[in-house]
C-alpha cells in the first residue's frame, strides 16, 4: 500500500464514501483534507473510479479492498476493451495479441503496481472501445454505435481528464483517417467466391444492397457522439469552468509538478530498469518509463506486413505515426509545444504520462504483427460482417464473406498469436506484482501522512498562507472531534452538537453579540442557518474559514455544505444527455 499514490486514494475514499452517507449523491466537499479545514477535491478530481470503489466498500469489503477490487476490474476490462477493438478492425488472433500486450505494456503495469494511481489506471478501460465504437460508426452506419462511444468517451472524462485530453487527439486523428479511407475507397466489393456465397444465402432476403450514406456523415456522428460524452459529463464540467477560479493552481502544477522539469531522457524510453521508487527531476525517475521492448519490437514487425489501398494498413501506418508522436511529446525538444497549450497541459504535470498514448499505440501494432504468420486472402476487410442494410437482415445471417473471410486458415496463424501473447506476458510478469507493506488507515495515520508528507493539501483564493497545522489535528489523532468552531469576538460559549463531513451543528450561548468562525473552508456552496433561517457567512483569516455573526442569546447554528448554479445546470445537462442516451440505445437496439 506504499505504491506512490495508494493512500490517496484510500484516504480520498474514507471522505467520499463520507460525503455519500450524509445524502450527497455527486460528492465534492472532502472533508478531512487540509487538515481537517475541507477542500472540493471532487470539484477538479473525476469521480467515476470512487464510484467504482464505493461498489465493492457497500457490498462489505473495506477500502483498500474496495479499491483493490475495482482496480481489478479495470485491469481485465482494458484486455477486453483492446480485444473487441482489436479484433473488430482486424481478426481475433490479432485481438488476442493486442489485448495481451495493453495488458502488460509496461506503463500499465507502471500504473497500477508502482504508483498505484487508481483514476488513471482505470482510465485504461476505455480507449479501445471509444475508438471501436467509432470503427462501428463508420463500417456499420448504425446509430446505436454513436449512443455506445458517447457513453464510453463521458466515462473516460469522469476517470481521468488528464488522460482524455491527451487522448483526445488521438480519438480525432484516428476518425480523420477513417473518413480519408472511407472516402478514397467508397464502395469496396467482395471477392468473387463472396459474392457467391452472399447470393446463395442473402439474395432471398434483399436482393440489393442500399448505396451507402454520404461519406461525410460517419464523420459528423462520431464528432456528435464525443460531444454527446462531453454532455454527459457536464455535471463535472461546467462547475470547473465557472468555479477553478476560486482555486490556486500552484499546488496543481506549480513547484515540483511543473511540467518542464519532467521530460525524459530518450534512453529511458528503452532501458530494462524497473524501479519503485518516485518521479526525479530531468530524467532521474526511480521507476521504469520504458516504451517495452517486446510491444516494440513486435510493433515494428507488423509495419513489414503493410499493403497499399488497406485500410488496415492506414491504421496501421497511423498509430505508427501515433507512437513517434508520444515519444517526441516526452522529450525536451518538445518543449516549445507544451508551451504552446500550456494552459490546458499543465495539469498533465509530467509529460511521461504520454505514455498512456503510446500504449495504446504499440499495443495495437502488436496485434497487428500476426499479420506476419500466414497470408490472408483479400485485404482483410470485412463485407457483410453481420452489418445490417434497409430493413436492419443481416446478410449472409451475420457470416463473414468476401476480403474479410480467412480461406484455409491455419493453425500456424493461431499457434503463432498464442506464442507472441505468451512472450509478452512472460516479459512482464516478474513485474507484475507490488511492493505491499501492510499499514492501518485511520483520522491518525491521515493526520500522521498530512503532517509528514504535506499531502492532501489544496488552497482556495481566500488563504494567504499554506498552512502547517490546525486546531482539528490533536483532535484527530485523538479519534473524537470534541471542537470545530470558537469566539472571534463577542463574550460566548460554544458546544459542539454534531460534526458531520458536509457540515457541524453548534449551540452558541451568547451574552453579547459574537463573531464565530468554524474550522471549515469558505467556498461557493456552504451555507449557515441561524435558528432555521439564512445568515450570510464568508471567508476570514489567512486559511480563508467560515466566519458569521450570532446576537446575543442562546442559538443552534448550522452549517452546510449545498450547491450552485453551475452545479444545478451542470447536473441537469447530464441527466438529459443520460436519459437521451439510453433511450436511443433502446430503440436503436430494439429497431435496428
Amino acid at each position: 500500500m506504499f505504491a506512490h499514490d495508494a493512500r490517496h486514494s484510500v484516504y480520498f475514499m474514507q471522505m467520499f464514501d463520507a460525503a455519500l452517507r450524509e445524502g450527497a449523491l455527486y460528492p465534492r466537499w472532502a472533508a478531512d483534507m487540509v487538515f481537517g479545514y475541507g477542500y472540493p477535491l471532487w470539484l477538479i478530481l473525476a469521480p467515476l473510479p470512487y464510484y467504482g470503489a464505493e461498489f465493492f466498500h457497500l457490498l462489505g469489503f473495506d477500502f483498500p479492498s474496495s479499491i483493490k477490487l475495482i482496480e481489478a476490474v479495470g485491469w481485465y476490462a482494458s484486455a477486453l476493451g483492446m480485444y473487441l477493438f482489436a479484433s473488430r478492425v482486424m481478426d481475433k488472433d490479432a485481438g488476442l495479441v493486442a489485448g495481451v500486450a495493453y495488458l502488460f505494456v509496461p506503463y500499465h503495469i507502471v500504473d497500477l503496481y508502482v504508483r498505484g494511481a487508481m483514476p488513471e489506471f482505470l482510465a485504461f478501460v476505455f480507449p479501445p472501445i471509444i475508438l471501436w465504437g467509432i470503427y462501428q460508426i463508420f463500417s456499420t452506419r448504425r446509430a446505436f454505435y454513436i449512443s455506445l462511444t458517447a457513453l464510453a468517451y463521458g466515462a473516460m472524462l469522469l476517470t481521468h481528464v488528464q488522460m482524455t485530453v491527451l487522448f483526445s487527439p488521438v480519438i480525432a486523428g484516428y476518425m480523420l483517417v477513417l473518413w480519408w479511407t472511407y472516402r478514397t475507397n467508397a464502395v469496396s466489393f467482395p471477392s468473387p467466391i463472396g459474392q457467391a456465397a452472399r447470393k446463395d444465402s442473402a439474395s432471398a432476403i434483399a436482393p440489393t444492397i442500399p448505396p451507402l450514406s454520404p461519406l461525410h456523415a460517419p464523420l459528423l456522428r462520431a464528432s456528435l457522439a464525443i460531444l454527446w460524452g462531453v454532455a454527459l459529463s457536464a455535471i463535472f464540467f461546467l462547475p470547473i469552468l465557472f468555479e477553478q477560479k476560486h482555486l490556486t493552481t500552484d499546488p496543481l502544477v506549480g513547484g515540483f509538478f511543473n511540467f518542464r522539469l519532467h521530460f525524459v531522457n530518450p534512453s529511458q524510453l528503452i532501458s530494462p530498469f524497473w524501479g519503485y521508487g518516485y518521479a526525479g527531476i530531468n530524467g532521474n525517475d526511480q521507476f521504469s518509463l520504458q516504451l517495452g521492448i517486446l510491444p516494440l519490437f513486435f510493433g515494428l514487425l507488423a509495419l513489414f506486413t503493410l499493403k497499399r489501398r488497406e485500410r488496415v494498413s492506414a491504421q496501421m501506418i497511423y498509430f505508427a505515426l501515433v507512437t513517434l508522436g508520444a515519444v517526441f511529446a516526452m522529450l525536451s525538444i518538445s518543449t516549445p509545444l507544451w508551451e504552446l497549450a500550456a494552459p490546458i497541459v499543465a495539469f498533465t504535470q509530467f509529460p511521461w504520462r504520454v505514455l498512456f498514448v503510446s500504449a495504446f499505440a504499440l499495443a495495437f501494432l502488436a496485434g497487428a504483427s500476426v499479420r506476419a504468420i500466414g497470408e490472408r486472402h483479400g485485404d482483410g476487410e470485412r463485407y457483410g460482417d453481420g452489418e445490417r442494410y434497409g430493413n436492419g437482415e443481416r446478410y449472409g445471417n451475420g457470416e463473414r464473406y468476401g476480403d474479410g473471410e480467412r480461406y484455409g486458415e491455419t493453425f500456424a496463424t493461431y499457434r503463432a498469436a498464442l506464442i507472441f501473447s505468451f512472450l509478452v506476458s512472460l516479459a512482464m510478469f516478474p513485474y507484475a506484482r507490488p511492493q505491499y507493506t501492510a499499514t492501518q488507515f485511520s483520522w491518525n495515520t491521515l493526520m500522521d501522512f498530512q503532517v509528514k508528507d504535506r499531502e492532501l493539501l489544496g488552497d482556495t483564493k481566500w488563504v494567504e498562507t499554506r498552512p502547517q497545522d490546525s486546531p482539528l489535528v490533536a483532535q484527530y489523532r485523538a479519534g473524537n472531534i470534541t471542537s470545530k468552531a470558537i469566539v472571534l469576538e463577542g463574550d460566548a460559549q460554544i458546544e459542539l452538537l454534531e460534526y458531520r463531513a458536509l457540515g457541524d451543528t453548534i449551540r452558541v450561548n451568547a451574552a453579547t453579540p459574537a463573531r464565530i468562525l468554524f474550522y471549515t473552508r469558505y467556498f461557493p456552496g456552504w451555507t449557515a442557518t441561524l435558528d432555521g433561517n439564512a445568515v450570510e457567512i464568508e471567508p476570514h483569516g489567512e486559511q480563508g474559514l467560515i466566519a458569521l455573526n450570532v446576537p446575543a442569546g442562546s442559538h443552534l447554528v448550522t452549517t452546510r455544505w449545498g450547491t450552485t448554479t453551475p452545479r444545478l445546470l451542470g447536473a441537469l445537462i447530464s441527466l438529459i444527455s443520460f436519459i437521451s442516451l439510453f433511450l436511443v440505445l433502446w430503440r436503436t437496439h430494439t429497431t435496428q
